[in-house]
């Protein structure tokens, strides 16, 4: 199963729904104006996308997964929103160099198979003097606790992307280079959420496709070990006393100028 099948599989738009305030917090960090051209790259279903709209910027949402963006042409439809769509890969943008003004991307391209090719495409699309604004998941946090947890059961293979890396200031600055300045990069929280650690996996196992990938990977006897695993695990992070889940799991906020 290529990247694209793994993220299309399940229902990630699930996912994202929970995570609204992230896509808001960078939008306000990167200063969206009213007119601006944004992009959103692997927009998934569009919290940052929408973020800009309501700002009254000019926007057009990327993914490689048509079914998400069709999720986000659908909530700016509700809130009244103009928004574009379109099919895209993080690695191969459709888009003139210097098109846009402001360029944004939550958990998304770093997620890309080839870090460097995605981090020049960014790039090239923004104008000199426009703004990036990315989040990325750090190795030291809970999502990265939990690919260690995964790795434990199913070691990635040689030459396996690494999207955690996106999530440490050293290699942001050396995928950006000297290509940017003003560059701001800022340790921020966001809580998983679920009636119970348990319940959160099975969550994240029925709507999650990468997590789907990797339990459908394992015979139903290693599944239910790795499930007791990740709950032990989100538990190390939970600040809930009354049986819920409340986990604060930490990203990079990272702002720069295009040089």
């Amino acid at each position: 199963m290529n990247q694209q099948q793994i993220w299309a599989d399940g229902d990630f738009a699930k996912v994202g729904a929970a995570q609204v305030i992230v896509g808001e917090r960078l939008a306000r960090a990167v200063d969206v104006h009213p007119g601006e051209r944004v992009l959103d790259i692997a927009a998934g279903p569009g919290n940052a996308a929408l973020a800009a709209a309501r700002r009254g910027a000019d926007v057009t949402a990327t993914d490689f997964v048509e079914p998400l963006l069709a999720v986000a042409a659908r909530r700016a439809e509700v809130e009244g929103l103009p928004l574009r769509t379109q099919v895209a890969d993080a690695e191969r943008l459709p888009f003139a160099d210097a098109e846009f003004d402001v360029v944004l991307s939550t958990f998304g391209v770093i997620f890309a198979a080839d870090q460097q090719r995605a981090a020049d495409e960014l790039l090239r699309v923004c104008r000199p003097g426009g703004r990036i604004g990315l989040t990325c998941w750090t190795p030291t946090g809970l999502i990265g606790s939990n690919q260690q947890v995964v790795g434990r059961y199913l070691p990635p293979p040689p030459g396996a992307a690494r999207p955690l890396a996106w999530g440490t200031p050293e290699r942001v600055r050396d995928l950006l280079g000297d290509r940017v300045s003003g560059l701001t990069v800022r340790l921020r929280e966001t809580d998983m959420c679920g009636a119970s650690a348990a319940e959160r996996v099975e969550f994240n196992r029925t709507y999650m496709g990468p997590t789907r990938a990797a339990f459908a990977r394992l015979d139903p006897a290693t599944q239910e070990k790795l499930a007791i695993d990740l709950a032990a695990d989100l538990e190390r992070f939970n600040r809930a006393t009354d049986g819920t889940l409340v986990a604060a799991a930490e990203y990079l906020e990272v702002v720069a100028v295009r040089a």
